[in-house]
């Protein structure tokens, strides 16, 4: 009897998805050309949400460095969420 496959994490799950539709092709690429590649491709919003944590004016050279920046960049608050300055 094998065991059951481990549970996926959330961040497997977007990480996955988010290599679905940034293909090798699209590097290097900056946050703006990524996001572009994502609406093009009519890609899930929820995508762009995790992109709009990268900083604008850094060159990507592959899909594993927009990750590897993504897990150690903490997601941004939702609005209303109280964490806001005012």
């Amino acid at each position: 009897m094998t065991a059951p496959p481990a549970p996926r994490s959330q961040h497997q799950e977007w990480s996955d998805e988010l290599a679905a539709f940034l293909s090798p092709a699209c590097f290097p690429a900056t946050h703006d050309h990524l996001a572009a590649t994502l609406i093009r491709r009519h890609a899930p919003s929820r995508l762009l949400w995790h992109l709009s944590v990268l900083p604008r004016s850094r060159r990507f050279a592959s899909l594993d460095q927009v990750i590897e920046h993504l897990c150690g960049a903490a997601p941004p608050a939702p609005h209303g969420s109280g964490t806001e300055w005012h």
